[in-house]
């Protein structure tokens, strides 16, 4: 199988979750009028999601060693398409959300999948470079996922972002089916104790526990601003059907970041730019949190010039910190993967639960929130010797 089918690939599989999530943002107003849910409970919308991609990818993980890439990555985007026609019909907002769910489980066999094709075929700084630009093209999802959902709501109903979706699942599954090959032999058994042998082969492994740990604190980040995305530009900052295009260039800067991290990642090892890049985050919050600190009026100029630098650092660390967690992984990269990406949601949802939950004012507490995540994972980090 060619290199560019195996990026294009596993990133489609890996920006999945990411459409589901970010399409459906700019119209998260009339689905409060529609299914007539409080405010402090809309992060549900996401959350559920997140939750479905977590336990997809604990099971699918290991039934990707058993039953191969291929059939795994089918199955799931199988229950993806019936959480989307299930979407579209939903008249109350729990079953609206259990649908979510189902979009989030099908994702997290593609997100295990992905991780794992890429596994299978690379290792060390070239597996480090092709998950840099596997997540340079699933970064370009939030880009242009909220301006699609925006375009789709103004012209129609936010249903239809829902068979949008469906459609795109249709597609990959056709491109599966008669492109992908698998990299070799299925090596596990389909046993639970697969499941927690992975569970201890990583924990026991103080590189693939340190970032698995660390990518789930930045991740927490990620879904926290997320959550608050919404209100931030369009109740705070008042940017009305703008909010995509900031939402998009906060993302797109986390794209140009992991496009950069994949040329470097070639001749500065991936360990050396994590910790780079942790150090500027915590100094560049840690400046802007002491403007704040002395009456620096928020608007939304400032609060992208804090978020883009933010975010291109991001680009930074993500595909660095996922391939260093999967890196001693190679013998069970399937469970593993599956291992490292439910935990590192595991430790995201409650971060970004509580921030959504206690969100008061535009960016005071996220920026508190990238200060104190920075410094631990920092610490965290430097415990690591190379």
């Amino acid at each position: 199988m060619s290199k560019i089918n195996i990026i294009i690939l596993s990133a489609s599989l890996m920006a999945l979750g990411a459409f589901s999530i970010d399409t459906i943002l700019p119209s998260i107003s009339y689905l409060k009028n529609d299914f007539n849910f409080l405010p402090q409970n809309s992060h549900w919308i996401i959350t559920s999601v997140f939750l479905g991609i977590a336990i997809g990818q604990l099971v699918f993980g290991p039934v990707s060693d058993r039953i191969g890439r291929k059939k795994t990555a089918i199955v799931g985007l199988i229950i993806f398409s019936i959480g989307c026609i299930l979407s579209i019909i939903s008249k109350d907002y729990f079953l609206f959300l259990i649908t979510r769910f189902l979009q989030g489980l099908g994702s997290g066999a593609a997100v295990v999948v992905s991780r794992a094709m890429a596994r299978d075929f690379f290792e060390g700084r070239k597996l480090a470079q092709i998950m840099s630009l596997v997540t340079t093209i699933f970064i370009l999802v939030p880009v242009f996922a909220p301006s699609i959902g925006q375009i789709i709501i103004s012209i129609s109903n936010w249903k239809i972002i829902f068979v949008f979706m469906l459609f795109l699942s249709i597609i990959l599954k056709l491109f599966i089916l008669f492109k992908y090959l698998e990299a070799g032999k299925i090596r596990d058994d389909l046993r639970f104790n697969s499941t927690l042998r992975g569970f201890v082969e990583v924990f026991n492994s103080k590189t693939s526990r340190t970032y698995t740990i660390t990518a789930g604190l930045i991740f927490g980040i990620l879904v926290s601003f997320l959550n608050i995305a919404q209100p931030l530009f369009q109740e705070f900052l008042m940017v009305g059907k703008s909010f995509a295009l900031y939402f998009g260039l906060g993302a797109l800067s986390v794209g140009i970041g992991a496009i950069i991290n994949a040329r470097i990642v070639t001749i500065i090892k991936p360990q050396k730019i994590v910790l780079i890049a942790l150090y500027l985050t915590a100094i560049w919050s840690i400046f802007f949190y002491s403007l704040i600190f002395f009456n620096l009026k928020i608007n939304v100029i400032n609060v992208m010039i804090f978020l883009i630098p933010v975010f291109f650092l991001f680009g930074l660390l993500f595909g660095n910190m996922n391939a260093l967690a999967l890196t001693p992984m190679g013998h069970i990269a399937g469970t593993a993967s599956a291992v490292i990406g439910t935990t590192s949601i595991a430790i995201a949802i409650p971060i970004g639960s509580i921030i959504a939950h206690y969100y008061r004012g535009p960016i005071d507490m996220f920026v508190q929130l990238i200060i104190i995540i920075s410094l631990i994972n920092i610490l965290l980090v430097r415990k690591i010797r190379y």
